[in-house]
């Protein structure tokens, strides 16, 4: 374990934010409010009231409001945290209200009524914090820090936000290690893209996955926000703001430990699991979490400074997973002596500095630099690969650097600027214990279903830097019935990776069952690159008239795309390639407006109606422009057929000759190499407004107090998408490709056992093989794609004073996803490339099964499959957790979840000689060779029609608080994670063959762990 030192970090390092090429940041889009209306004893209502925020919260201790004609006052850009709110005016005593609990991303009503008295006198009012925000139409879920130490919530990340949360989809607690799995993924109602964001800036990388690990212990709060994302965040999916700890006016601090071993876990592998060939299950060697945290003035009143350390990591052995015994030959053979593994460990050294310039202006520094090591990487992540197939990876250059400015320049005028920046840089390699010689060769065994030998084949890249940088500027309005902002959003997104395959050998193989069937050629190294620029300039409002509030807003984005001239050295397969500078590619422009209303319904702020419908699009990154970057439309890869007649299992041919020779087929593309590439796309992609990837998104909601400290929230949310884009292959028409049929397997797990016919399958003809012109433009063109999903959610949340806590609820919902048009093949054609049906950058979150393209004319046993429909038994959520304080400072907490099981799918590799009589000649990727082992993929089960059994799953923490001095207090933690050991499938094999429904990813077998916080 590598040792953990504990590193002060200056003041020097912090400022060097400053520094980097950006220069602005909007209010964080979660931050907090107050706001009401203030009246006198006869109902009449108040101008000219002066209200005043206080909290230990804000370094300026004060903020400060005047109702204005209506009586209405608001103010906003609050610090979560417990506020006092004073009302004075002359000829009436001062009416003061205490105790509000004031979270991220809510604006609590707080109402006066005044009386004729004398200023000196004072009303005071303690009351319960408001429940249900009247003002915004944002739907929204927090985690606290506090409501974390409290829960059964291990290693604690982001995906916390997955079990807490109903409707997220992801990776439900099926790990609670802390690793890479462990970063938040999945989508949420269907919605598939995030924006992460640290104090309202992004933080993930150029490639738009996570850039920077989440170090709880610099956060106070957590908020997702998944609809009614207003006009000043762009958020396809949903929004995530982790809002950070500062310091105050007292110093205060902890430390904090946890700890699990190998003999803390049981094994949950059952005689079911073993029936479908799992001869192992995952199994943690080791977790461990450790921290320390001090804050607190450097000047009171002025200088606030809060430092974080924190190191964690795993050891865990992979589910099914051996070392490979036969490494370096042609097949693999599990060495069950030896395990597979993957190894985590990560280090964070955050520091925060608030500084009180003046009596207005409030800057605000952050640098958090990381290190962390995946060596060996994703082995445990549920891919059914041989362990030398993952690639490993040292996050190094890493970390988050942010400066921020806040300027309230009158009570009703605020000013706010900020910059940001997200350092990556996370090379991968082949990991020496799989003993992997640069002479080894990726292997793919198509009915296996699995990748051996060497790294995945384009998984090797000795260079990847991703760093994005943040910029933005808001100015807001702010009276008591209008609160309106404007601003914009700049964000620059870098990624040069670069790519070597077999060590320089640039093949790869496929076998069938140990068989070899065709081999790949590669066109590498290369070094790719592309650079981004991301503009958003936003206005909003939100209009009180009486007891509606209206929330509306237009947003303008702007994404470029700008690809560098590149120079490529020449590869065994073909020469030296030089490319010039492109530039708008793309250049899309979006208008999209935003709105929505909410509805005091009973004038208490009680009751609140919400209805918001907003249009967004999709998240940028820099996998868009390296999509077009012309060595990646180039042709770089390549197929051919490989008859291996003397079984010796080397490929006895030229594979400089791209045609057909010596037991290898002709290439299925003739343009490998060309400099001119032969992907191109239209204008109608590239360019103009209202081309990039989108979705309107519609949410309604009824949310009431039913008593204080309870709420109940139940809603209706649908959303759909547009701007899809197909690939279509100019040379080649429907007309081109031949019909056949195949019969599925006889097999009592198919359904009706098997044995039905699978038709609308198309081969393309022989004189159109290999010839590719593909045209990426609108779907539109071709036909109507229809993306759409509908759910209903109802949740309810307590916080009683008895000490009793309770949140979760119930999500539902249904997808409909439709492509029922041609482009090319009328049906699923494995011989020739494959037409792709897309939104830009979010391909994954929209796939309709992970191994085919449905068209228009195949069917399985008779039923079309262009039309997929995801039905509510596969998408309904039960989420839980709960909480209470017994007598002497015990408490006990717990963590449910009850989720639908991942879609059971088959692939099968269908040989040429099954497909032959039916086509009525052989697969044209045969070519004239006799006998032909070439293989087409066929599915043999109508996606989203199984499922496989639903997970239920209980987290149990039984903590003890001891009260060790006036300031200093202990809590110790026994954690059970899985308590009833389940075993839930969470990842199978979907080849059909030998290993088909064979886990390759299980639910965490139970676990004990310790913890322990101290705090002062």
């Amino acid at each position: 374990m590598i040792r953990a030192n504990v590193v002060g970090v200056g003041l020097s390092i912090i400022m060097c934010a400053l520094l980097f090429p950006v220069t602005a940041s909007a209010q964080a889009p979660t931050s907090s409010g107050i706001a009401g209306v203030v009246r006198d004893s006869s109902g009449g209502v108040l101008p000219g009231v002066t209200v005043e925020a206080s909290s230990p919260a804000l370094i300026e201790k004060v903020r400060t409001a005047v109702s204005d004609s209506e009586g209405r006052y608001n103010i906003v850009d609050l610090r979560p945290g417990l506020y006092s709110v004073t009302f004075t005016l002359a000829s009436f005593s001062t009416f003061k209200r205490e105790g509000i609990d004031l979270p991220s991303g809510f604006t609590a009503t707080v109402n006066a009524e005044m009386k004729i008295g004398a200023l000196e006198e004072t009303v005071t009012v303690t009351g319960a914090a408001p429940l249900v925000d009247t003002q915004n139409v944002r739907k929204q879920t927090l985690v606290s820090s506090d409501l974390l130490n409290v829960l059964p919530s291990s290693v604690k990340n982001l995906n916390n936000l997955v079990a807490l949360t109903p409707g997220f989809k992801g990776n439900e607690g099926f790990d609670v290690t802390g690793g890479y799995t462990g970063q938040v993924g999945g989508s949420y109602h269907g919605k598939g893209g995030q924006i992460v964001q640290f104090d309202g800036m992004g933080i993930q990388h150029s490639q738009g996955n996570q850039g920077y690990n989440q170090n709880q212990e610099t956060v106070q709060e957590t908020v997702l926000s998944t609809s009614g994302i207003s006009s000043d965040t762009n958020a396809d999916g949903v929004q995530i703001n982790l809002v950070p700890k500062e310091g105050a006016n007292i110093f205060s601090g902890g430390a904090n430990g946890l700890y699990s071993g190998s003999s803390m876990q049981s094994d949950n592998l059952t005689d079911a699991l073993r029936g479908r060939g799992l001869t192992t299950v995952a199994h943690v060697r080791y977790v461990f979490d450790s921290g320390a945290t001090l804050g607190g003035p450097i000047k009171k009143d002025k200088v606030w400074f809060y430092f974080s350390y924190r190191q964690w990591g795993n050891e865990r052995q992979a589910a099914g997973k051996f070392f490979n015994a036969t490494q370096g030959t042609p097949f693999y053979t599990a060495d069950t002596g030896r395990p597979a593994y993957v190894h985590e460990w990560y280090e964070s050294k955050g520091t925060r500095v608030t500084w009180r310039a003046s009596e207005r202006n409030k800057f605000n520094f952050f640098a958090d630099p990381q290190r962390d090591c995946h060596c060996p990487a994703n082995v445990a992540s549920g891919s059914v690969n041989a362990p030398e197939a993952f690639f490993s990876y040292k996050l190094t250059p890493a970390g988050l650097y942010q400066a921020s400015w806040n300027y309230p320049r009158t009570n009703r005028l605020l000013f706010e600027a900020g910059a940001g920046m997200v350092e990556g840089s996370w090379p991968t390699y082949s990991e020496p214990i799989f003993g992997v010689k640069p002479t080894d060769i990726a292997i793919t065994d198509s009915t296996l279903g699995i990748t051996y030998n060497a790294p995945t084949a384009g998984s090797i890249n000795p260079i990847k830097d991703v760093p994005r940088w943040s910029q933005r500027f808001s100015t807001s309005y702010v009276t008591g019935t209008h609160a309106f902002k404007t601003g914009f959003q700049f964000e620059e997104l870098v990624q040069d990776v670069s790519t070597i395959v077999s060590g320089g050998m640039n093949v790869a193989y496929t076998f069938n069952n140990r068989v070899p069937t065709s081999i790949t050629q590669w066109a590498t190294p290369y070094l790719q690159r592309a650079n981004n620029k991301d503009f958003g300039f936003f206005a909003q409002d939100q209009w009180t008239v009486k007891r509606l509030t209206l929330n509306y807003g237009l947003r303008y984005d702007v994404f470029k795309g700008l690809i560098p001239a590149q120079h490529v050295d020449a590869t065994p397969w073909v020469p030296a390639r030089n490319y010039d500078e492109v530039n708008n590619v793309p250049f899309w422009k979006d208008w999209n407006p935003r709105g929505g209303l909410a509805w005091d319904v009973t004038g208490d702020g009680k009751t609140a109606l919400k209805v918001a419908l907003g249009r967004y699009v999709t998240k940028g990154s820099t996998v868009f422009t390296l999509g077009l970057n012309p060595i990646t439309t180039s042709i770089n890869t390549v197929n051919r057929s490989r008859n291996d007649t003397n079984g010796n299992y080397v490929p006895d041919c030229d594979l400089g000759n791209f045609g057909a020779n010596g037991e290898c087929g002709a290439l299925n593309n003739t343009n490998f190499g060309a400099i001119n590439p032969t992907i191109h796309y239209a204008n109608d992609v590239l360019n103009g407004t209202g081309k990039r990837g989108h979705n309107w998104d519609f949410t309604t909601e009824l949310q009431r107090q039913l008593r204080n400290g309870v709420s109940l929230n139940a809603g209706y949310y649908r959303n759909w998408y547009g701007s899809f884009y197909t690939t279509d292959n100019s040379l080649v028409t429907p007309a081109d490709f031949s019909p056949y049929c195949v019969t599925a397997p006889s097999d009592s797990r198919l359904p009706g056992g098997g044995g039905y016919p699978i038709c609308g399958l198309y081969d393309v003809n022989p004189n159109k093989f290999g010839q590719v012109n593909s045209v990426v433009s609108q779907a539109s063109s071709f036909g109507k794609i229809t993306y759409q999903n509908d759910f209903f959610d109802v949740s309810v949340n307590a916080r009683l004073s008895s000490g009793f806590q309770l949140g979760g609820g119930v999500d539902t919902g249904r997808t409909v996803n439709d492509f029922c048009f041609n482009v090319d093949s009328p049906g699923v054609s494995p011989a020739a490339p494959p037409t792709t049906v897309s939104l830009p950058s979010i391909t994954t979150n929209l796939s309709i099964t992970p191994n085919t393209v449905p068209f228009t004319a195949t069917t399985i046993n008779g039923q079309s499959i262009c039309r997929v429909v995801t039905p509510f038994k596969g998408q309904t959520q039960v989420k839980g957790f709960g909480s209470y304080t017994f007598p002497k400072d015990f408490f006990v907490s717990l963590i449910f979840q009850n989720i639908s099981g991942p879609p059971v799918t088959a692939t099968y590799a269908a040989p040429n000689s099954v497909i032959a009589p039916s086509l009525g000649r052989s697969l044209a990727a045969c070519g004239t060779r006799n006998p032909c082992t070439n293989t087409a993929l066929v599915p043999l089960i109508v996606p989203q029609s199984q499922f496989e059994d639903r997970y239920t799953r209980l987290d149990l923490r039984v903590s003890k608080r001891m009260q060790l001095t006036q300031r200093v207090r202990l809590t110790g933690n026994l954690n059970l994670y899985n308590l009833f050991n389940k075993s839930a499938i969470q990842v199978e094999n979907f080849n059909y063959g030998p290993l088909w429904l064979q886990p390759s990813l299980i639910e965490d077998g139970r676990m004990v762990q310790v913890s322990a916080n101290l705090i002062f």
